[in-house]
This record gives structure tokens, C-alpha cells and sequence, in this order.
């Protein structure tokens, strides 16, 4: 009969649950000259009845398809909470150092894109807005290399850009160091000028300008020179002095013609 009641079972698709069985407690290991008063066979086996069920069964039974689908969801629940409570409080993260370098460069690409500019006018600048002293660093190194800020040969361009102009030396350095760069750099851009004797220097600037105004009276044009090269630097003494020179030097021959 059992073996009908099998056969009828495996024709439907239906297979049994195996029977555990639990296995005897592992016997105790010989001992050699048992001492007088071991506890005798009857104490040992309530030893072994006493002990867990752990130790007698060889495996606990298995979890049906409901009790793994619940399962599933209680899991699949407590990863949905992890996520959100990550989602919700993100774990702040220092920005990158290049990040802020890169962000620094972008800075002073726009700074020095119209008007040229001493390092240390950048560094300042870079410090200002709130840069720490490893990112100044290192913008300022790239920058460098970008020729975004070259103080020697700025300075030497700008030297000769205001000597152009009429500028006198202790103007252009006043105006220079003002923008940052340094008396080291300045000496060396502004050592020839220096050196030139200022009197010849300032009446080549007021001989131009009075060339401009030979339209105006003697006077007008005096004070309009004299007014210039004061402006690009040089004493106003000395500004005076080769103002007046220039005017009537040039009008010397119209007043001999005259007479």
C-alpha cells in the first residue's frame, strides 16, 4: 500500500517532504583509567538528552515558498528605506582641488584678458575671493606656464609703452608698482630710463607738445605745455623751465621776422 500511495504521488507531479531524522549524539571518546565514581551510562544519556536541539539534528527543516516570499519583501522593504534615507541625507564631500584650481584659472583668464597684469596684483586678487593659499599656488604656477602672467617681460612692455608716451620714470614706476609688481622687476625694466638725464628728457616731451600748438598764443601755449609735462611725471620746476623753452624756441624766428 505504501508503495501504491508513491506511485500515485509521482504520477501527479507531487514529491515528499524527506523525513528528518535525528541523528544519535556523538559517543564519548574512550578514556583510558576511568577513575573511580565516573558518573555511570544512565547519567550520560541524560547528558545527551539535555543537550540542544542544535547538536541532535543534523539540519533544520526547509523554508517553505511562503515563508521565502515573505522574506523576499521584508528585504526587498528594508533596501527601499537604505535608499531612501541616503537620497535624502547625501553625505557631503569636499570639493576637489582641481576642481577649484580650474575654477581659479577660469578667473584669471578673464582678469588679465583686457588689461596686462603683476602677479602679485592676481595673487591679491585670487585671495580676495576667498582662494586658499594650495589653490593661489597652483593657479598662479599654470598661469605661468600660460603666460597669463610673465611679471619681467610685462614690466618691460609697459615700460616702453609709457616712455612712448612721455611718461617721466618716477611716474612710470609709481604706476607700476601701484599694479603690483615688484622693485626687483621694476629696476631691471626701468634701469635705461632712469639712467637718461631727466632735463633732456622732459624738454623732448614739452618740444613735442608745444610742435601741436603752434596756433595758440605764446602764453596759452606755455601753460598748456608746462600743464603736460608736469602730467607725465617730471617736477613741476623742471616742467616749467623746459615748457618755456620749448614755446619760445619755436616762435624765436616768427618774432625776428616780425621786427
Amino acid at each position: 500500500m505504501p508503495r501504491d500511495a508513491e506511485a500515485w504521488l509521482a504520477e501527479r507531479g507531487i514529491e515528499r517532504e524527506p523525513i528528518r531524522v535525528p541523528l544519535e549524539p556523538p559517543a564519548p571518546p574512550d578514556t583510558p583509567d576511568e577513575p573511580t565514581g565516573a558518573p555511570s551510562d544512565a547519567s550520560s544519556a541524560t547528558d545527551a538528552s539535555s543537550a540542544p536541539a542544535s547538536d541532535r539534528v543534523q539540519d533544520a527543516p526547509p523554508i517553505g515558498a511562503r515563508e521565502a516570499s515573505r522574506l523576499a519583501g521584508q528585504a526587498a522593504a528594508d533596501a527601499d528605506l537604505v535608499a531612501d534615507e541616503a537620497r535624502a541625507h547625501p553625505p557631503t564631500q569636499e570639493p576637489r582641488l582641481e576642481d577649484d584650481v580650474a575654477e581659479a584659472m577660469a578667473f584669471v583668464r578673464r582678469s588679465t584678458s583686457a588689461t596686462p597684469q603683476a602677479e602679485g596684483r592676481v595673487r591679491t586678487k585670487l585671495a580676495e575671493r576667498g582662494w586658499p593659499s594650495a589653490v593661489v599656488d597652483l593657479t598662479l604656477e599654470r598661469a605661468r606656464r600660460e603666460r597669463l602672467v610673465d611679471d619681467p617681460a610685462m614690466a618691460v612692455a609697459l615700460v616702453e609703452e609709457r616712455r612712448a608716451n612721455g611718461h617721466a620714470p618716477a611716474r612710470i614706476r609709481r604706476d607700476l608698482r601701484e599694479r603690483g609688481f615688484e622693485d626687483d622687476v621694476l629696476d631691471a625694466a626701468l634701469g635705461a630710463a632712469e639712467a637718461e638725464d631727466p632735463q633732456a628728457a622732459a624738454f623732448a616731451v614739452a618740444r613735442d607738445k608745444a610742435a601741436t600748438l603752434t596756433g595758440v598764443p605764446t602764453e596759452t601755449a606755455f601753460r598748456r605745455v608746462a600743464a603736460f609735462v608736469a602730467r607725465r611725471g617730471y617736477p613741476e620746476g623742471l616742467a616749467r623751465k623746459v615748457a618755456r623753452d620749448a614755446v619760445f624756441a619755436s616762435r624765436d624766428p616768427e618774432r625776428t621776422a616780425g621786427h
